[in-house]
This record gives C-alpha cells, structure tokens and sequence, in this order.
C-alpha cells in the first residue's frame, strides 16, 4: 500500500505479526519525525500562531494515517473513536504486547 509517498509493506494481523510491525511502524513514524505522537500525549501547538497549529495538525493526520494503513480492517475497529495517536498507539500494545512476549 502507498500513503503519500510512502510504502507500507506489511500490516498488523494480530499477535503472529506484532513485534515485526511494531518494529517497522515505528521506524516509520520516527523517519517521519512522528514518533513523539505515540510515545506521549502531544498537546496543540500555541493556537494563537495558526501556522504552528496548522503543522502540529498536518502531523497528527500523516501519523494517524500511518497507523490505520498499517493495520488490518478487524484492529481498526479497536482503534474507533480514540481521540489521541497516544491512546491508539497504547491500546494496540495492550492488545499485542503482553501476549507476544
């Protein structure tokens, strides 16, 4: 799959593939200088500098983006109405994690 440039080889299916794709997407999102997104809960830039506002929002899209493309339709549904690249990025190491080590 193709994401603006950018190729994703590989989505999560479940706990077979968890740790290869972690590994991946998080290559990814760091190429991207988005890793920050998943690792913390990053708030808005100042709102009253609407450039800072428009680019923190363009990287909050691109990084969601990059997660619901790497994943398969049945973990997207687990993904539904997070409200932070944080809370979704914890609920599918949640999922995964524990039970791949």
């Amino acid at each position: 799959m193709v994401l603006h440039g950018l190729r994703l080889d590989y989505a999560l299916e479940g706990i077979s593939n968890f740790i290869a794709w972690r590994d991946k997407m998080e290559a990814m999102l760091e190429d991207n200088g988005l890793n920050e997104f998943i690792h913390q809960e990053v708030p808005k830039r100042a709102t009253t500098d609407a450039q800072n506002l428009a680019e923190w929002k363009k990287c909050v899209v691109k990084a969601r983006r990059i997660i619901l493309e790497g994943v398969w339709d049945h973990i997207v549904l687990s993904l539904h109405g997070k409200e932070t690249l944080h809370a979704m990025w914890k609920t599918l190491m949640d999922l995964y994690k524990n039970s791949s080590n």
